[in-house]
């Protein structure tokens, strides 16, 4: 039997090589079949158009660069002209295998009145195609708009189609008429629809590029499965040799794990009653508050304490329901938590009462954070359906070094109690410069003679 720690390394090796083959597959070179710039002069021609009037023809602005023109007379109606491309190696019937391709890469100009340009590729077929009828060789198209034009364009070669005028003028069965690029021969490019007459087209073919893998996605996928099976096949061979050993060890552990289950929950049927998380608004409970200030270095961090009540809000379960009261804890709850920096801390002291902790906070900014709350909280509109104005009163204390909470708090308690009684809606500070100074809306501080 192969040792726990040779097992994990051939693990490791294994989860590390498929790590590579999957993300090596992404740097494999594209399987690609350019057809320019480089073309040979046999390889590509243009077919004039098929008209009465001699005034329709087509020619070359830069043969080299694929630039060609065509002018149709006003009257030929039923007429156009195309350039075609011979792939390599494709002395008819024997063709190019696109089928290794998904994607055909082109770049087009074109200048005219035509409704499309098509891209067609012609598939050379010996149980219905002859040497002797172009027309024979399955069509296969897609339209572009001249929109597309002078842009590269992603053709999938699923997108293309056999026309019904192909499909029924050589009645082929079903399973027979449908794309097919495994011996392709030709490559075409011309304008097309019924505004062809009576003006010029000009196009220039900038790129026409066949793309594809050389090892589809599916295939590699595969190949990693089937390492993994015969890797898994293996391991399995060498756990059953010692089968009787390791069900022996895995009943003592099961057995183990029994009494650890029943530890683990009595932890946390303990944990559970140490909650420190408030179920209705998710702010800390007071106990978490508690543990929080326990924590804090009160002789060398200055550490501020906000205490917020809403105002009247036993009106608001009278009048609303105790559900409307709710939906305005969980409310009030959110807006204090976005708004106060991720060092403070919020918490619901009881009933409608929150109080805020927080650490390496001036009185001053205390005040200013308090009063710019009281103002978010005055300005947002509660129970949307059923408009609701909510207010808030606030008092602000510090915690000074070798203070106690439950002495500070009384002091932050008194400040609020005054702002309740002076009004409510208001920022009052408890310590000695700002004591029984409460801000008005806007984070003024009162004057004496407006107090």
């Amino acid at each position: 039997m192969v040792r726990p720690s040779l097992q994990n390394k051939l693990l490791l090796s294994a989860v590390a090589l498929t790590l590579l083959a999957l993300a090596g597959r992404t740097h494999l070179p594209e399987r690609r079949l350019n057809l320019t710039p480089n073309a040979g002069e046999d390889r590509f021609f243009l077919i004039p158009p098929d008209a009465a009037s001699s005034s329709s023809k087509a020619g070359w602005i830069d043969r080299k660069h694929f630039h060609y023109a065509c002018d149709i007379a006003p009257g030929d109606r039923r007429t156009g002209c195309a350039f075609m491309y011979v792939l390599p190696g494709s002395k008819s019937p024997k063709g190019v295998d696109l089928s290794r391709f998904d994607t055909l890469r082109v770049k087009l100009s074109y200048s005219g009145t035509a409704q499309y340009v098509r891209v067609a590729i012609r598939n050379f077929d010996p149980r219905f195609s002859k040497e002797d009828d172009g027309n024979s060789s399955k069509f296969n198209n897609v339209n572009l708009l001249p929109r597309d034009m002078g842009q590269t364009l992603d053709l999938k070669l699923s997108e293309f189609t056999v026309p019904e005028w192909w499909t029924s003028t050589f009645n082929l069965p079903r399973e027979d008429a449908r794309p097919d690029m495994s011996n392709a021969t030709i490559v075409s490019v011309d304008p097309v629809g019924d505004r062809l007459a009576g003006t010029r087209h000009e196009i220039r073919i900038d790129q026409l590029e066949f793309v594809g893998e050389w090892v589809s996605r599916e295939r590699w996928y595969l190949g990693i499965i089937y390492a993994w099976l015969i890797a898994a096949a293996g391991y399995a061979v060498a756990r059953l040799i010692n089968l009787q050993r390791e069900w022996r060890r895995q009943r003592q552990k099961i057995r183990s794990l029994v009494a650890t289950n029943l530890e683990l929950q009595s932890e946390k049927d303990r944990f559970r009653r140490l909650s420190t998380v408030d179920a209705l608004t998710n702010a800390f409970n007071r106990h978490g508050i508690e543990l929080i200030i326990d924590s804090l270095d009160i002789a060398t961090t200055v550490v501020s304490l906000v205490l917020v009540d809403l105002d009247h809000f036993k009106a608001v379960n009278d009048q609303r329901g105790h559900d409307a009261g709710d939906r305005v804890l969980q409310k009030v709850a959110e807006l204090l938590l976005r708004n106060t920096r991720s060092s403070g801390k919020v918490g619901r002291w009881g009933g409608e009462e929150f109080v805020l902790i927080c650490p390496a906070t001036a009185p001053q900014d205390a005040i200013e954070l308090a009063d710019r709350l009281r103002g978010i909280i005055a300005s947002t509109t509660f129970e949307p359906d059923d408009p609701l104005v909510v207010t808030a009163s606030f008092g602000v204390a510090t915690l000074h070094a070798g203070e106690r909470f439950a002495d500070a708090f009384k002091r932050v308690d008194t400040a609020l109690y005054r702002a309740k009684s002076m009004g409510r809606n208001q920022v009052v500070s408890a310590e000695p410069a700002d004591e029984g100074r409460p801000t008005q809306p806007g984070g003024t501080p009162w004057t004496e003679q407006a107090s």
